[in-house]
C-alpha cells in the first residue's frame, strides 16, 4: 500500500468538499435548486474519492460499491445541474444518461462480485469516465450559447481535460505501460491526479460565472420587464384618461345633439302645443269675459250676483289655467338642458307625458292609440334624454303611418318587466321599412325623410346603450315596424 498515493485521494476529496462548499455559501442567497444540486454533488464525489482512498483501511467490498455509487451520483448530479441552468433537464437526456450509469456501475459490480480481477474493474473506470465526461465538454459548448463565455469555456476545457487524462490512463492500461494498482505512484496516476485538481477547479469556477452571469441577465431581463410594465402601466393610465375625455366629449355631444334634435322638430310640436294651449286659454278668455259680465251687472244694479254661478265660471279658470301650465311644463321638460343625472322614475308616466306632446297631432291625422303598461315599469335614468328617445320613436312611427296611409292608423305602446329589464315596444302599421334600408336605420346622418337629420334614431340608440339598454327593431314592409326599448329596471343589480 501507498500511502502517499492515498494521501493524495485524500487531498483530492479535500479539494472537492471544499470547492463545492464554498459555491454552496457563497451562493446560499440566490436559494437555488441548481447550485444545492451543483455543490450535493461534490459532497457525494468527495466522500466517493474518500471511500476509494481508504482500500485496506475498511472492506473492499465497500470500497468498490460505496465509492463507485458515490462517484457516480456526484458526477451525474453536476451533469444535471449544468443541464438545468436553462430550466428543468430535459426528460430525454435524464431517461439516456440515468440509465447508463445504472448499467455501468451493475456491471462493476458484477465483475468485482463475479472474482474478475481488479485491473479489469479499474480499466472500466478509467474508460467509461473518459467517454462520460465528454458530457462537461458539450454542455459548454451549449451553454456558451446563452451564457457567459468564459465560464462556458471553462467548463468545455474541463470536461476535455477530464476526457484526455482519463483516456490516456485507459490506453496506457491497454498497451500495458500503465499501472494496474490505483495506488501506485506511476506517471499515468499522477496524470490522472493533475488533470482531476485542473478540472475540478475549472468546473467549479465556470459554474460561479455562469450562474452569476445569468442572474445578472435575469435581473437585467426582470428590470427590462418592469420597465416595460411601467411603460405600458403609464401608457394605459394615458389611454384611461383619453377615454374618460372622450366619453365625457361624447355624453356631452349627445346632450347636445339632443337639444338640436328638439329643436328640428320644434315646427310640428310648437303648432301642436299651439292648439292646445289655445283651448284652454280661449276658454279662460269666455270665462273671463262671462264673470266679468255678471259682476259688471251686480254692480250697476240690475240684478243680484249668481254666486253658484259665478263659482263654476272660477273652477273652470282654475282648471283651465291648470291644464295650461301643466302643458307648459312639459314644453319646458322636453327642452331643458340635460345634466346626465340618473334618478328613478316613473318610465310609464314620462312616456304617457311624451305620448300628451304628440295627441294633437295625432287627433289631427286621426291616429288612434292604444296603452298598456305593467305594474312597476321604474327604472333609473335621465328624464331629458329618455324623453328625447321616446319622442324620436313617436314621431317616426307617425311619420310612418302618415306615408304609409293605412286605413285605420293605429299606435300601440306596450311596456312589460321582464326580469330586471323593462321593455317598451312602439309599433305602427304605417309603410315598414325597406330591406335594403334595414342596415342604415341607426347610421349618422342617413335618413329616408327630405327634412331629417339623419340624428334621431343614432341618438336614439346611443342615450340607450348609455343607460346600459339596447334599442332594436323588426319590420315587415307593407304592414308594421316594432321599435323595442330594452333598459335596466329600477331594481336592477349590474353584473361586474
Amino acid at each position: 500500500m501507498n500511502v502517499n498515493v492515498q494521501t493524495i485521494f485524500w487531498m483530492d476529496a479535500f479539494l472537492y468538499l471544499m470547492l463545492h462548499a464554498a459555491i454552496w455559501y457563497g451562493l446560499a442567497r440566490f436559494r437555488s435548486p441548481v447550485v444545492v444540486l451543483w455543490s450535493a454533488s461534490g459532497i457525494f464525489s468527495a466522500l466517493g474519492l474518500c471511500v476509494l482512498g481508504s482500500r485496506g483501511l475498511i472492506d473492499t467490498d465497500v470500497v468498490v460499491v460505496a465509492g463507485q455509487f458515490l462517484m457516480a451520483a456526484g458526477n451525474w448530479g453536476r451533469q444535471v445541474a449544468l443541464r438545468s441552468l436553462n430550466g428543468p433537464a430535459s426528460p430525454a437526456w435524464l431517461w439516456k444518461s440515468g440509465p447508463v450509469n445504472i448499467v455501468f456501475l451493475a456491471l462493476s459490480y458484477a465483475l468485482h462480485f463475479g472474482g474478475s480481477p481488479e485491473s479489469t474493474i479499474v480499466l472500466l473506470f478509467y474508460a467509461y469516465y473518459s467517454v462520460n465526461c465528454l458530457e462537461y465538454f458539450f454542455s459548454g459548448q451549449r451553454i456558451a450559447l446563452t451564457h457567459d463565455p468564459k465560464g462556458a469555456s471553462s467548463v468545455k476545457w474541463a470536461g476535455m481535460t477530464l476526457s484526455v487524462t482519463l483516456g490516456i490512463k485507459a490506453l496506457a492500461m491497454l498497451a500495458g505501460v500503465g499501472s494496474d494498482d490505483l495506488y501506485e505512484a506511476t506517471w499515468d496516476n499522477v496524470l490522472v491526479f493533475l488533470g482531476q485538481f485542473m478540472a475540478i477547479v475549472m468546473l467549479c469556477v465556470g459554474f460561479m460565472q455562469i450562474f452569476v452571469d445569468q442572474d445578472h441577465r435575469n435581473k437585467i431581463k426582470t428590470e427590462q420587464q418592469l420597465a416595460r410594465e411601467q411603460e405600458r402601466a403609464a401608457m394605459a393610465l394615458q389611454h384611461s384618461q383619453d377615454l374618460e375625455v372622450l366619453l365625457n366629449e361624447r355624453e356631452e355631444i349627445i346632450r347636445q345633439l339632443t337639444l338640436s334634435n328638439k329643436s328640428a322638430g320644434m315646427g310640428a310640436l310648437v303648432a301642436s302645443f299651439a292648439h292646445e294651449l289655445n283651448q284652454p286659454l280661449t276658454a279662460n278668455l269666455l270665462h273671463a269675459e262671462l264673470l266679468q259680465a255678471k259682476l259688471g251687472a251686480a254692480v250697476r244694479g240690475q240684478g243680484a250676483a249668481d254666486l253658484a254661478t259665478l263659482t263654476t265660471v272660477a273652477e273652470c279658470i282654475v282648471s283651465d289655467t291648470q291644464r295650461a301650465a301643466e302643458i307648459i311644463r312639459k314644453l319646458r321638460n322636453l327642452f331643458r338642458m340635460s345634466k346626465g343625472e340618473y334618478v328613478p322614475l316613473d318610465f310609464d308616466r314620462l312616456v304617457l307625458d311624451v305620448l300628451d306632446l304628440v295627441q294633437s297631432q295625432m287627433e289631427q291625422s286621426h291616429i288612434l292609440v292604444s296603452t298598456e303598461f305593467d305594474a312597476n315599469f321604474r327604472l333609473n335614468g335621465d328624464a331629458t334624454q329618455l324623453q328625447q328617445v321616446v319622442l324620436n320613436l313617436l314621431n317616426n312611427a307617425i311619420d310612418a303611418m302618415l306615408d304609409g296611409h293605412p286605413r285605420y292608423p293605429l299606435l300601440r305602446i306596450r311596456g312589460k318587466v321582464s326580469g330586471d329589464f323593462l321593455e317598451l315596444d312602439v309599433e305602427d302599421n304605417g309603410r315598414g321599412i325597406e330591406p335594403e334600408r334595414q342596415d342604415d336605420v341607426f347610421s349618422l346622418f342617413k335618413t329616408s325623410k327630405s327634412q331629417g337629420m339623419g340624428v334621431g334614431l343614432w341618438l336614439s340608440r346611443s342615450i340607450v346603450e348609455m343607460h346600459g339598454g339596447r334599442l332594436t327593431f323588426t319590420s315587415e314592409p307593407g304592414y308594421r315596424t316594432v321599435f323595442t326599448l330594452r333598459l335596466p329596471s329600477l331594481g336592477h343589480t349590474p353584473q361586474g
